[in-house]
């Protein structure tokens, strides 16, 4: 409605201000091309009453009074269509000398008067005569208009206004009813599933209201309530699985310091044995503790990397032989197969962790062959790939898009972990991330899996081609 109002005191403003000086600016346009058509006509070659003819036709068609004067003889020829009481030119075939004197007296070749000419009417005339040369003689070509009474013109188009007015207002109040129903239904419907969201009812139903930027937003809502629920759930899951982790050694840290109290204080062999499992227990807690804040130092970016280059190859022996105690207890051979003096370019013992718990999960999946393969090589003259392969039962595909997220768990029964904290895929995600890395894991199921990632080259920046 606003709009329209707006429409309308625009037409208003152009009618009360505009309309005269675009009525006048237009008939002026019209006069100086009729006198034109005149001259034109005029110097033609055509027989004398073929202009005469010519002349009366393009005077009527203009509805327009027109003067031919001869300057040098004071002969003139007249065509008129106004009447009697129209034409200001002359009048019972006398012409108006004070518009031949002004003619006359005007310096310019060209005379122009828009205003009243009471000599030879009472009508608002606009006059535009032009001087020509034609056969050496001074000849004056003046074209006359009857201006139309602008008081009537505008309170024509004011009753016409006010009809427009009444019109489009109606039309806008039905219209803006129409959309706001149409729009506001929908909207409201939004607002009530984004109050249930807010509740915590991530179960959401958007109707479809066949405007685009509506249902985009319905769509856009219904995406972010089922990303809300998955976060929901993980932060439930997570919270349990913390809980279990911590409540489990703690519990078993209790059980067995009231035994010492109670039972085995003064057997010193069983109160050993006791102690023992305690220190065990506490260090479990202290891995736990220190690989959720790693992890959530990592995913905060908090953790600022040492990025320069390293000897890759040694890293992975030495790290490699950290697990030999544990491969040895198990009948497991590491074999490491890296190719001599590779030099990559990052964060060493953030690498070198990630190495670790690749290796670490492997020994938790290695197959019938007991065998468990450390490879690195150059896959081009920039990048350098490390991979580490067991011949275990491979990964389920539902499963493989969530084994880097923490405390991931393919079935509600969450166990804790034998070893470790349960967190080593999400740190190594963590940390090839925040290098920038490519990794990945290939895996068959019941032939093996190979976890891999890669390094830039330190090599390759002292190339030249």
């Amino acid at each position: 409605m606003l709009f329209s109002l707006s429409i309308l005191l625009l037409l208003l403003f152009t009618q009360l201000f505009l309309l005269e000086p675009f009525y006048k600016a237009t008939l002026k346009k019209d006069i100086i091309s009729l006198n034109k058509n005149i001259y034109d006509i005029t110097i033609s070659n055509l027989e004398d009453d073929v202009k005469t003819g010519e002349i009366n036709k393009i005077t009527a068609s203009n509805n327009a009074c027109i003067l031919i004067y001869n300057a040098n003889t004071t002969d003139s020829k007249s065509s008129d269509a106004l009447g009697e009481t129209g034409c200001a030119l002359y009048a019972q075939g006398t012409v108006n000398p004070s518009i031949i004197d002004n003619m006359t007296k005007q310096r310019s070749t060209t005379y122009f008067v828009d205003d009243y000419a009471i000599d030879y009417t009472n009508q608002e005339v606009m006059i535009y005569g032009e001087k020509y040369i034609i056969n050496n003689e001074m000849i004056y070509i003046i074209s006359n208009f009857a201006l139309q009474s602008m008081d009537n013109i505008i309170r024509t188009t004011q009753n016409q206004f006010f009809v427009i007015a009444i019109i489009l207002l109606f039309l806008s109040i039905v219209i803006s009813m129409l959309f706001s129903g149409l729009i506001t239904k929908p909207i409201l419907n939004i607002k009530n599933e984004a109050t249930k969201l807010s509740q915590g009812n991530y179960d959401l139903s958007f109707n479809k209201s066949y405007i685009n930027e509506v249902d985009e937003l319905g769509e856009t809502l219904e995406i972010a309530a089922v990303e809300l629920s998955n976060i929901d759930e993980t932060r439930k899951e997570l919270l349990a699985n913390v809980s279990h982790d911590l409540k489990t050694p703690l519990t078993m840290i209790k059980a067995y310091a009231e035994m010492i109290k109670d039972i085995s204080g003064s057997n010193k062999q069983k109160r050993n044995e006791h102690l023992d499992i305690i220190i065990n227990e506490t260090d479990n807690l202290n891995i736990l503790v220190s690989d959720m804040l790693d992890l959530s130092k990592l995913q905060a970016k908090a953790t600022k990397l040492e990025m320069q280059p390293f000897d890759l190859t040694t890293n992975i022996i030495d790290t490699a032989a950290k697990f030999n105690t544990i491969a040895k207890r198990e009948g497991v051979e590491i074999v490491v197969d890296c190719e001599p003096e590779l030099v990559a370019i990052g964060d060493k013992n953030k690498i070198n962790e990630v190495i670790y718990n690749f290796i670490s999960n492997a020994l938790k999946h290695y197959g019938n062959d007991k065998k468990i393969i450390v490879k690195a090589y150059l896959v081009n003259l920039f990048t350098i790939r490390v991979e580490v392969t067991d011949h275990g039962p491979g990964i389920d595909d539902n499963i493989l898009p969530y084994i880097w997220d923490r405390y991931y768990k393919n079935d509600k029964k969450y166990q804790r972990a034998q070893s470790g904290s349960g967190l080593g895929l999400a740190i190594c995600k963590a940390i090839l991330e925040q290098h920038g890395c490519e990794y990945g894991v290939n895996t068959k199921l019941n032939e093996g899996s190979t976890f891999y990632f890669e390094l830039k080259n330190a090599e390759s920046e002292n190339t030249s081609f």
